[in-house]
């Protein structure tokens, strides 16, 4: 998937460059392209990193750029100076979740302008981190204008989907239940999840449940097929969010 990210950010560059011309919108008579903006970046894999600030580099030249590769980082270093936009990997995987930051950073900076930048499905997570006040979902799997266009979309105060039709119409916590990927889990399947996500070990989840802990692990298996997912980490921040 990374490399994909790679691939589309460098190899697809010439290509784009009229469609990005295109997109340099006027907001109030001046380009966000040159204005200063402190914009906050954050990712997983440093060849990701490297890539999206060369490109805000690129687009952006007055801003001024800060990283991450890990949440507590963020935490840490996002308190320092007031930051106009923070795009924020979703996948970065520590133990401190994607919306408790997004919270945090609203707690600490609520004008700060926040883009979720994740390998999840846009249509069904979406709007669920917007109900959270970020303000768009951009897909690892985006081309270059679409990258640049939702940093300029975010950093003017705008909503980012990339496909406008998954934009709800109203985004409250209340809508939260839609779309649910949990609601398809059995009775056992989800009383599996709720001790995997508190830090139960599978031998422990058998012995309570009076299973075997292969029987656990094909059921933890079927969990992460049916909810779409490849790690606990993953699964833990979709409880999070529909739960």
């Amino acid at each position: 998937m990374h490399a994909i990210v790679f691939r589309s950010l460098f190899n697809r560059v010439i290509l784009n460059q009229k469609q990005i011309l295109n997109q340099k919108q006027i907001d109030n008579g001046v380009e966000l392209a040159y204005m200063k903006q402190n914009i906050f970046l954050t990712y997983c894999h440093e060849i990701v990193g490297i890539a999206m600030k060369w490109l805000v580099q690129q687009h952006f030249p007055l801003s001024a750029i800060s990283e991450a590769q890990s949440f507590q980082t963020a935490l840490n270093d996002l308190p320092k100076k007031p930051y106009d936009l923070v795009v924020l990997d979703a996948e970065i995987g520590d133990s401190v979740h994607v919306l408790g930051t997004v919270k945090h950073i609203k707690s600490i900076s609520p004008a700060t302008r926040i883009l979720i930048f994740s390998e999840l499905d846009e249509a069904v997570y979406g709007p669920k981190y917007l109900a959270f006040g970020t303000n768009g979902f951009l897909a690892k799997k985006a081309d270059i204008g679409s990258i640049i266009l939702a940093i300029k979309t975010a950093l003017g105060g705008g909503i980012f989907f990339e496909n406008q039709r998954d934009i709800p119409l109203f985004a409250t916590e209340a809508e939260l239940g839609r779309d649910n990927p949990l609601d398809i889990l059995s009775k056992r399947e989800t009383q599996i999840v709720e001790r995997l996500v508190r830090g139960v070990s599978l031998t422990e989840i058998g012995r309570k449940m009076n299973l075997k802990e292969t029987t656990i692990s094909t059921y933890k298996k079927r969990i992460f097929e049916k909810a779409g997912v490849k790690t606990l980490s993953d699964l833990i921040a979709i409880w999070k969010i529909y739960r």
